[in-house]
């Protein structure tokens, strides 16, 4: 990364799609916080391919305030793309990531800074306040299910908000992978970190872009980005269910030799959708994970940019 004369003390990087009545309103509340603090920064706000006039609204706000750096990627790469699009462009000798919705609450932003400056890596955040009972129960459960089952060491239930130090943020420029959750390279990056509480703010206008659709794929990814286990899973399931069918073969082998038994066409129908879904789950997982393969081996590039206001195109510049 070239040297500058004077890096911001903070960065705060926030994504954004087809939110364009919130995006003056979003940074605002940071510039009023950040103000408050007296600390330099930059505020980096990043397009991932709006349909709206969110981009519009982020030149003008970068035209108005030139602590206000504006990215606009050339089509949707998704959150997680985007915010590292981010995160690569960052100067601060600190980096803080945050929601461009407003659930993230940017009051936060002072107690998280003070926080990581005692000598943390990293400092996430968690909140026991969701859109709604759905989005908790099924946080509680994937997260839950990630630490138990899948045995990894992870924070449970996750915002998006969290900051981190120079040095994480220039070891997340490191992993050029294309299938990417910000949550699977912060872990695998490790470091001391501490976890806080906020209180996540209720969505305020619109509707969430993460269809139920996008929540399975974002979670297929997180699964697999973490770990290999749900292989070893499929194999010792599939060697479970190989030995019960063994041992109920050789019982109905003896009912069939020693006593009177009729054949049973529900017995044979549910073992034909038994054992063939266990098979369409494996196949789909197993193609998930060579899927992922056939992405990163073409090589693409992460992101393209289309434009930028206050800040050069190549991350490498900065």
């Amino acid at each position: 990364m070239t040297e500058h004369a004077a890096l911001p003390e903070l960065s705060v990087v926030a994504t954004i799609y087809n939110a364009a009545p919130m995006v003056r309103q979003l940074v605002d509340r940071l510039r009023a916080v950040l103000g408050e603090m007296g600390v330099t920064h930059e505020i980096i706000l990043v397009d991932d391919g709006s349909k709206d006039d969110s981009a519009y609204v982020m030149q003008t706000l970068s035209e108005e305030d030139s602590l206000v750096k504006s990215i606009v990627l050339s089509r949707n790469f998704g959150q997680q793309v985007a915010m590292s699009a981010g995160i690569h462009f960052a100067r601060g000798k600190y980096v803080l990531i945050m929601d461009g919705d407003l659930q993230n609450p940017p009051e936060a932003i002072p107690m998280l800074y003070q926080t990581v400056r005692e000598g943390f890596d990293i400092v996430y955040t968690t909140s026991l306040v969701r859109n709604d009972w759905i989005d908790q129960t099924t946080s509680w459960l994937f997260w839950g299910f990630m630490s138990k089952v899948m045995q990894v060491d992870i924070v449970k239930s996750p915002l998006m908000m969290r900051i981190f130090n120079r040095r994480v943020a220039d070891y997340f420029r490191c992993y050029p992978e294309k299938i990417r959750t910000i949550a699977g390279i912060i872990h695998d990056i490790g470091m001391q970190y501490k976890i806080v509480e906020v209180s996540n703010a209720k969505r305020a206008w619109g509707k969430s872009n993460y269809t139920t659709i996008k929540r399975i794929n974002l979670a297929i990814d997180v699964l697999l980005d973490f770990s290999n286990n749900p292989l070893n899973i499929l194999f010792y399931s599939g060697l479970a269910i190989f030995c019960i069918t063994g041992a109920a073969s050789l019982y109905y082998l003896y009912l069939y030799m020693y006593q009177d038994i009729l054949p049973g066409f529900t017995s044979i129908i549910l073992s034909i959708f038994f054992f063939g879904s266990i098979n369409l789950i494996s196949l789909g997982l197993i193609a998930r994970y060579i899927s992922n393969i056939y992405t990163e081996v073409k090589k693409r590039p992460l992101y393209l940019v289309r434009k930028t206001f206050n800040v050069p195109e190549d991350p490498q510049a900065v």
